[in-house]
C-alpha cells in the first residue's frame, strides 16, 4: 500500500506541473514523402475545409510556410535529421532562423520547432547531435525575442522505453541514457514538451483489438502497483511515458533506466520532474499493408501486450482506421485524460494527412493517409467543429467538484458570464447538477470571448465540443 501511495502521489505532483491552461488538441501530421501530392496552397485550403486547426510538418519549405500564412492554423515546423550536422553551428542556425522562419512569422502561426525525428532509431552519431542543435535553435530564438513563444523539442520513438508494462514501471532504455539525460535537462530548462510517437496497432494481439480501438467495454488489466484500471492501449502507453519521466530524478541520482520495481518506487518518491507537457506527435492506423513494420521504427517489443507483428496487416483496413481515429478524437476531446492523469489535457497528432508513395519501409508505412493525392477522404473523420465550424465549451465530467465550483464562481463573477438562466426556476436550472450549470456558464463566457482555446480553459476543467449541448428550452449560445 505504501508503494502504491508513493507512485500515485508522485504522479500527482508531476501533474501539478503540467500545462492546464488550455484544452486538449487534435492535429494532423503533414508528411510530404511523395511525388503526387497537391500544392501547399491546395493543402492549406483542404485543411481549413476540414477544420484541422493544428498541423505538423517535417520540414521548413518556404512554399508550405507561405501557404499557411494568415490561416490561423497552428504549425509545428520540423528540422530533418539530415540537417543536424549543420545545426551544430550557431552562426548557421542564426542565419537559418532569419531566412527560413522569421520571414513568415507571425503571419504563419508557428508554435513549435522540432529538431530531428526519432533520432535514437538512427545509426552513427545522429542522437548525439540533437540536443546541441536544439540549444542553438533556442539561442537563435532568444536573439529574436521569441523564446517561449516558439517551443523547441524533438519527437522520439516509443522504443526509447525498455519497459512499458505495467505503466507504473515505465523505464527508459539504458542504451539511450546519455542522450536522454541531456534531453530531459534541456526540456526542463526551457519548459518544452516531451514528444513521443505512439502506435498502439503495433502492440496488437488477436484478443486485444477492442482495447487498441478504444472499444473495450471493461478493464483489460489493472496496474498492480497503482490499482489503476486500463481499458485501452493508448492510455497505457502514454502513462508508461509519464511514469518513465517521473521515475527519473534527473537533478540528482538518475538510476531509473531499465529500472526494476523497487528502484521505480524509490525514484518516484524522490522525483522533482519539471517537464512541462507531453505531446503525442504521431499516432494513427494504416488502411492497407502487406508486411509488418520494421522494428527500428515501431519497436513493439516493449509493449508486452501479447503483440503479434505477423498479424498487423490483418488489421490494416479502412474500417479499423476510421474506428481508431474517430475514437481517439472522442477520447482526447472528451477530457477524461488517462488513468494516471485524470482530466489532463492531451495533445495528439494523427499520422498522416496523405498516403505517401515514396515513404521508406514496408507497404503498410505508405498507407496511413486520411486523404488520397486527389484530396478525397479515404474515410470520413470529423475533427472538432467540422461541418458547421461551430464549437461550444462545456465542463469536463472528470473534473473535481471543488475545481468546477471554483471555475463556475469565477465565470459568473469576475468572468462576467450571464448565469441568469441557471438560477432556480429558470430554463437551464434543471438538471440541478454542478456539471450542467458549469457547462452553461463556461459556454456563455467562451462565446463572449471569441471562442478561443484560452476562453475554454477554466483551469483545465473546460473542454471544447463540436456537438451542440442545448437541450429542451435550454439553448446554448
Amino acid at each position: 500500500m505504501a508503494s502504491r501511495f508513493k507512485l500515485v502521489s508522485a504522479l500527482s505532483l508531476l501533474l501539478l506541473l503540467l500545462d492546464f491552461c488550455r484544452g486538449s488538441k487534435v492535429g494532423v501530421d503533414y508528411g510530404m514523402d511523395a511525388d503526387n501530392l497537391p500544392s501547399p496552397d491546395q493543402v492549406a485550403q483542404l485543411v481549413r475545409n476540414h477544420n484541422i486547426q493544428y498541423l505538423r510538418i517535417y520540414n521548413y519549405r518556404p512554399e508550405v510556410l507561405k501557404a499557411f500564412s494568415n490561416t490561423g492554423i497552428e504549425l509545428m515546423v520540423g528540422v530533418p535529421n539530415a540537417d543536424l550536422s549543420q545545426f551544430q553551428s550557431q552562426p548557421y542556425v542564426d542565419s537559418w532562423l532569419r531566412t527560413s522562419i522569421l520571414p513568415y512569422y507571425p503571419a504563419t502561426k508557428i508554435t513549435h520547432i522540432t529538431v530531428g525525428v526519432e533520432v535514437t532509431n538512427y545509426p552513427d552519431n545522429t542522437a548525439n547531435l540533437v540536443v546541441p542543435a536544439m540549444r542553438n535553435v533556442v539561442s537563435a530564438l532568444k536573439s529574436a525575442n521569441l523564446q517561449g513563444k516558439i517551443k523547441v523539442s524533438t519527437p522520439l520513438s516509443f522504443g526509447v522505453l525498455s519497459k512499458s508494462f505495467p505503466p507504473s514501471e515505465g523505464a527508459f532504455n539504458s542504451g539511450y541514457e546519455n542522450v536522454l539525460r541531456l534531453l530531459l535537462d534541456f526540456l526542463e530548462e526551457n519548459q518544452s514538451p516531451f514528444m513521443v510517437n505512439l502506435y498502439p496497432i503495433y502492440a496488437i494481439g488477436a484478443s486485444s483489438l477492442d482495447a487498441v480501438l478504444f472499444k473495450s467495454p471493461s478493464t483489460i488489466f489493472v496496474d498492480q502497483n497503482t490499482g489503476l484500471s486500463y481499458k485501452n492501449i493508448f492510455d497505457a502507453q502514454l502513462d508508461a511515458v509519464f511514469y518513465a519521466i517521473a521515475n527519473l530524478n534527473f537533478r540528482t541520482t538518475r538510476n531509473a533506466f531499465d529500472a526494476q520495481p523497487d528502484t521505480v518506487h524509490f525514484t518516484l518518491a524522490n522525483t522533482n520532474s519539471r517537464i512541462n507537457d507531453i505531446i503525442v506527435t504521431e499516432t494513427g492506423w494504416p488502411t492497407h499493408g502487406s508486411r509488418p513494420p520494421h522494428a527500428s521504427t515501431h519497436n513493439a517489443k516493449t509493449y508486452n501486450y501479447g503483440a503479434s507483428l505477423d498479424s498487423v496487416d490483418d488489421y490494416a483496413n479502412i474500417d479499423n482506421a476510421q474506428t481508431y481515429n474517430t475514437n481517439l478524437i472522442s477520447h482526447v476531446m472528451g477530457g477524461s485524460g488517462t488513468p494516471a492523469m485524470p482530466g489532463a489535457n492531451l495533445d495528439v497528432y494523427i499520422f498522416s494527412l496523405f498516403n505517401e508513395n515514396l515513404k521508406q519501409g514496408p507497404e503498410i508505412e505508405r498507407n496511413f493517409g486520411l486523404f488520397d493525392p486527389e484530396m478525397r477522404s479515404v474515410y470520413n473523420l470529423n475533427f472538432p467543429g467540422k461541418g458547421t465550424g461551430k464549437s461550444w465549451c462545456i465542463a469536463s465530467s472528470q473534473a473535481s467538484n471543488s475545481a468546477l465550483q471554483n471555475a463556475l464562481d469565477w465565470a459568473c463573477g469576475q468572468g462576467k458570464a450571464d448565469c441568469s438562466a441557471i438560477q432556480p426556476g429558470q430554463r437551464c436550472f434543471q438538471p440541478d447538477t454542478l456539471v450542467s450549470h458549469a457547462s452553461f456558464a463556461f459556454n456563455n463566457y467562451y462565446q463572449k470571448n471569441g471562442a478561443t482555446d484560452d476562453a475554454c480553459s477554466f483551469g483545465g476543467t473546460g473542454i471544447k465540443v463540436s456537438t451542440d449541448p442545448s437541450y429542451g428550452n435550454c439553448i446554448y449560445n
